[in-house]
């Protein structure tokens, strides 16, 4: 007999355990709604929430973030920080993987660089002599890596060939970027993607999945119809027509990454909410939630307290290829010319090297390197997810 993996109901249930909500969950709703309260009073001019309150100028995607940051903190970071026994179990079993530890400390890298990483690099920080558009050397090579040219060259030359400097270890693009000030920026884009794609189809799978177990019936097949239905509806086509449409109604609004993450968290849940659904009718015969009827506990609070808290393994574990999928995706659009040009994602990096008349001969460089990490790190989102579903599945303790 399985018994629970989550132990929501001792995290956060100290209000007597039938109002409802818990109180971590109204901690959640309350930010929520100041984050709601203030993107509105920017958005509509009537206070610049963004600059007095953040220091910054949010974009959509920012805000989204801000959103993605509300999720992540209150049902992510607080259970594992609260119940640090059962965090310390599952790091200790993934020690056991190798391969699953290489890919945590590379995703924890990940997380670091996207975080501080655009604070402390700057791909657009100038430098002596001649310079591009963006304050740096046009075509300079990496280091190791020596390329024949006549014009400046910041690093050694020996018999016309210009030479890498570890002032841009990666060398830079055609544009005049240091390509791992741009990988490094390209970070927190990443970052921004995948933490908005888990704000987005973990409550939208998790709510539909465990309603349809839950009530069955005709509830059950409304819903599993409407999730046939749109997962029929490819996002990749739906993305390039929203594209441009909107650049057709305004230039300014072509290119979204918001659009990109949007549509694609929007559509692309409906696996998972299988996924639940499939968990969530299994828990349904458990003991415990059986036990827990009988004592007189609403379906809320089944729900709640038992359904969710355990389906959440199968969840995140389905949720890391999505997130692969999405990263991957927002490349090939750039790829395409279809992606968003005001954020610096790897994506759009690799392309600006790539639609060059001398690539590959020359600023090969500045499609290898972001396509190396963009491909480390989805392995390794992968990689961890499949080690996941072994840490946290009940029935393997």
């Amino acid at each position: 007999m399985s018994r629970p993996t989550v132990t929501d109901a001792e995290l956060a249930d100290a209000d007597g355990g039938r109002s409802g909500l818990a109180r971590r969950d109204w901690a959640f709703l309350v930010v929520l709604a100041l984050l709601v309260a203030a993107f509105l009073a920017d958005w509509r001019g009537v206070y610049p929430a963004d600059r007095l309150v953040f220091g910054a100028n949010l974009k959509g995607l920012d805000w989204l973030s801000l959103y993605a940051a509300d999720v992540l903190g209150f049902y992510v970071c607080l259970p594992l920080a609260t119940d640090r026994e059962r965090t310390v179990g599952y790091l200790r079993r993934i020690r056991e993987n190798r391969l699953a530890t290489a890919s945590l400390g590379l995703l924890v890298a990940f997380l670091l660089v996207g975080l501080v990483g655009p604070l402390v690099f700057r791909p657009d920080q100038a430098v002596f002599g001649q310079t591009g558009g963006y304050g740096v050397p046009i075509g300079q090579p990496p280091v190791g890596v020596e390329v024949l040219r006549s014009g400046y060259c910041l690093g050694p030359r020996v018999d016309g060939f210009c030479h890498g400097t570890w002032k841009h270890p990666l060398g830079t693009t055609p544009g005049g970027k240091d390509v791992f000030g741009m990988i490094v920026a390209g970070s927190r884009v990443a970052l921004q993607i995948s933490a908005v794609c888990v704000a987005l189809v973990v409550p939208l799978a998790t709510a539909v999945g465990t309603v349809a177990a839950t009530y069955g019936g005709r509830v059950d097949e409304v819903l599993m119809r409407y999730v046939d239905l749109q997962q029929s509806i490819p996002a990749f086509f739906v993305i390039i027509l929203a594209q441009q449409a909107l650049g057709f109604v305004n230039e300014t609004y072509g290119g979204s990454l918001l659009l990109i993450v949007l549509v694609f968290g929007l559509l692309n849940w409906g696996g998972v909410a299988r996924i639940v659904r499939s968990e969530a009718l299994q828990l349904q015969e458990q003991v415990y939630v059986q036990a827990a009827r009988s004592a007189g506990a609403s379906t809320f609070e089944v729900a709640r307290k038992h359904v969710v808290p355990n389906t959440l393994n199968a969840v995140f574990t389905a949720l890391t290829v999505q997130i692969g999928w999405l990263l991957l995706l927002e490349a090939s659009l750039s790829f395409l010319g279809i992606g968003s040009a005001s954020h610096p994602s790897w994506g759009y990096v690799l392309t600006t090297s790539v639609r060059n008349d001398f690539f590959p001969t020359f600023y090969w460089w500045g499609a290898l390197f972001p396509t190396l990490a963009l491909g480390a790190v989805v392995v390794a989102f992968q990689t961890l997810g499949d080690a996941l579903r072994d840490v946290t599945d009940p029935r393997a303790e």
